[in-house]
């Protein structure tokens, strides 16, 4: 088993290629009839389910259950592109395109795991990660879901409401539970290695949450622009 680095080629390559079938792979099926779509729509809601099953068996039963439950940012993201392609309301494509894309984005980027390429591990974790962004980019590209300026301050709203209740969460569920990590930094090499010290790291990836949420909203805030010019 190879030790996980960041800089590796094969975790660069593999970022890139998930990254390439995020963007394309929904270009496809535009204007496809609806057997292709729910095809691909079923593959990505089984991933996503197999992932949350091998998380669980490798966290929650081999190590401690507590560590196993789906609690995560992108578990909710996970359940949210989910239920928006079993509903189709789009308050679940919302809430998936902004936890999600920030929360799974970051996830491939640095994944948290001990082993590179090809540990099944490793790659359970880039393929599950990825199948949230790729309902996501689905979502956008063939059934023309996005975003408005109004949807990032209810997300925002939202995502800190069930931020304040990790805290009792992971109180109540004892040590070694850290859900969203608001006890101890994420595992591994990420962004939070720039910021303070546990507790007042949340603080920082808070500042940086909202930051973020409205830099993805961006490139549609610009294009509404110019299309009212």
């Amino acid at each position: 088993m190879i030790d996980f680095n960041l800089s590796s080629p094969s975790h660069i390559l593999i970022t890139l290629l998930c990254i390439f079938i995020i963007v394309f792979l929904p270009r496809f099926f535009v204007n496809k009839n609806d057997a292709p779509k729910q095809v691909l729509i079923m593959t990505i809601i089984s991933l996503i389910l197999i992932n949350q099953g091998m998380d669980f068996y490798r966290e929650g039963i081999m190590d401690d259950w507590r560590l196993g439950l789906p609690l995560h940012l992108c578990d909710f993201s996970s359940a949210s592109i989910i239920l928006y392609f079993i509903t189709k309301k789009k308050e679940f494509f919302l809430f998936a395109y902004f936890a999600g894309i920030s929360g799974a984005g970051m996830a491939i980027l640095t994944p948290d795991v001990l082993y590179s390429f090809p540990h099944i591990d490793y790659l359970r974790h880039m393929i599950g990660h990825s199948m949230i962004l790729l309902g996501v980019t689905y979502a956008m590209i063939v059934e023309d879901q996005r975003p408005q300026l109004k949807d990032v301050h209810r997300i925002l709203i939202f995502l800190s409401i069930l931020l304040l209740l990790m805290y009792p969460i992971n109180y109540l569920l004892g040590p070694p539970a850290n859900y969203w990590y608001v006890f101890e930094k994420p595992p591994g090499f990420n962004v939070t290695e720039w910021m303070r010290e546990a507790p007042y790291h949340m603080i920082d990836i808070y500042l940086l949450a909202v930051i973020v949420c409205y830099l993805i909203y961006l490139p549609y805030f610009i294009k509404d622009k110019m299309n009212s010019r």
